[in-house]
């Protein structure tokens, strides 16, 4: 071994450590170090402070932790005891096992050393301050997330934290974007549906009002299109309701799963297609969907008489509020011609790819994966700066004169954490089809799945250079 190596690991194993546990959330499927002060059982207190309305995380998390709780096997209700607490089973029948369980144990301080020791080579950690390196999320002036910077020359490792940053500031419906009021849009004629109304359908929508267009709404939770109303949008009660009155629906979901639910369940898009004029009705897919299944939902539309456009989209919640994002369109040219005004609203850029179905999910991989590739190459840069004790602010004042002002100034877009992987995602799926190996794209997959499970994976990309103090 390294004689250097040696010293380090001597060094780390004499250190102190606090207690803490590798935990599993359910419903986002995160995992991370938790110290155990942070670790506490629900009280009756906790639960009277719960909101009416129940997010689909916490609805999904609490029906895999009952998955969970029938399929934990029930305690023994006999066995002899030893000193450690471990109930021991009767080995009667196998004498040999007997001998193998008088064999000395690790004790848990040293079984919980090596735990932690496999762990820490799995998800290496390192972390960075505070500082948007790709996107104006972080520096919005509403905005002011708190981070505490690790001294330079203190680079011992420690075990992931799971934390979260400040929540964003609640939707304004009142206060229209100042960029889509400049843009003077005439809005369309046609009646306008949307369905979902996550983080980035409300953005969406609310530009959709404010711009002029008519604008009908559908959500699974119904409370969440009560402000919406208020705003003056109409609300209905199925996605099938809602093509039956609107002349092109938009739909912005978390998946392709939820976009296959709305489409072919019971009060779905093809159920109100078949009460509709064949050829009348126009429907753009804006959920980050794979092309296989982007192909499944335009044969099924365009067989009941609909159009089909696929307009993935790429932008961080602050872009899609400021109606800034990057729109990619494939699929039915006069839907997109149609769909223009709207486009206009929610967008800087629109482009149509072709007419081929999937394109756009294709294209916003490559996309995704240039941006996320960037991301990583920065993460490593700042890692090597702050090792030489090198302030950064020089980097990027060395770059900024030659190709940085790419992907240091703010105008390049950016997407969540949980976005950005899917596309990825997808990516990586299509590469497996057509064997193609994407190498690249895998390791940057795998840095933003570890930095899911330490930062919130509904935050932009920019978290991924965070770093705190422990």
């Amino acid at each position: 071994m390294n004689p250097t190596a040696k010293r380090l690991q001597n060094k780390n194993s004499c250190m102190a450590r606090k207690a803490q546990h590798y935990v599993f959330f359910f419903g986002s499927e995160n995992h991370a170090w938790i110290l155990d002060e942070n670790i506490v059982p629900h009280s009756e207190e906790m639960l009277m402070n719960l909101t009416e309305v129940k997010s689909t995380k916490y609805v999904k998390a609490v029906n895999e932790i009952v998955e969970a709780s029938g399929s934990v096997a029930p305690e023994p209700k006999f066995g002899k005891k030893d000193s450690d607490g471990l109930t021991r089973k009767c080995a009667a029948r196998t004498p040999r096992q007997k001998n193998k369980l008088e064999k000395p144990e690790k004790c848990p301080q040293q079984m919980n050393l090596a735990e932690e020791a496999s762990v820490k080579k799995l998800f290496p950690l390192r972390r960075f301050d505070g500082v948007s390196l790709v996107s104006n999320t972080l520096s919005n002036d509403t905005y002011d997330p708190v981070a505490v910077t690790q001294p330079l020359n203190d680079q011992s490792s420690v075990a992931p934290e799971h934390f979260e940053l400040p929540p964003e500031p609640s939707l304004d419906l009142s206060r229209p974007s100042t960029t889509v009021t400049e843009r003077n849009i005439k809005p369309t004629s046609k009646k306008i549906g949307f369905i979902g109304l996550g983080m980035m359908g409300q953005r969406i929508v609310k530009n959709l009002l404010h711009s002029g267009h008519n604008v009908s709404v559908f959500n699974q939770t119904p409370e969440k299109c009560k402000k919406f109303v208020e705003a003056g949008a109409q609300q209905f009660s199925t996605p099938a309701d809602v093509i039956q009155n609107c002349d092109i629906v938009f739909c912005c979901l978390s998946g392709p799963g939820a976009s296959k639910s709305v489409v072919f369940e019971n009060g779905g898009i093809l159920e109100g297609l078949e009460k509709c004029q064949f050829g009348g009705k126009g429907y753009v897919e804006m959920t980050p969907i794979d092309p296989a299944t982007s192909q499944e939902l335009a044969e099924a539309i365009t067989k009941k008489g609909g159009k089909y456009l696929e307009a993935s989209i790429n932008g961080s919640r602050s872009l899609a509020e400021e109606g800034c994002l990057m729109i990619l369109g494939a699929g039915d040219r006069e839907l997109f011609q149609d769909s223009l005004t709207c486009f206009y609203a929610m967008s800087k850029n629109a482009f149509y790819i072709n007419g081929v179905a999937g394109s756009g999910s294709k294209m916003n991989f490559v996309y995704s994966l240039i941006i996320g590739s960037i991301n990583a190459a920065l993460r490593d840069a700042v890692a090597k700066l702050e090792e030489a004790n090198i302030p950064k602010e020089f980097f990027f004042d060395l770059i900024s004169d030659t190709s940085g002002p790419f992907f240091t100034q703010t105008n390049v877009v950016t997407e969540t954490l949980e976005y950005m992987q899917q596309n990825l995602n997808v990516g990586l799926n299509v590469g497996s089809d057509y064997a193609q190996p994407l190498s690249l794209a895998s390791v940057t997959n795998e840095l933003f799945e570890y930095s899911k499970s330490v930062y919130s994976s509904e935050h932009d990309v920019a978290v991924f250079n965070l770093r705190r103090e422990h």
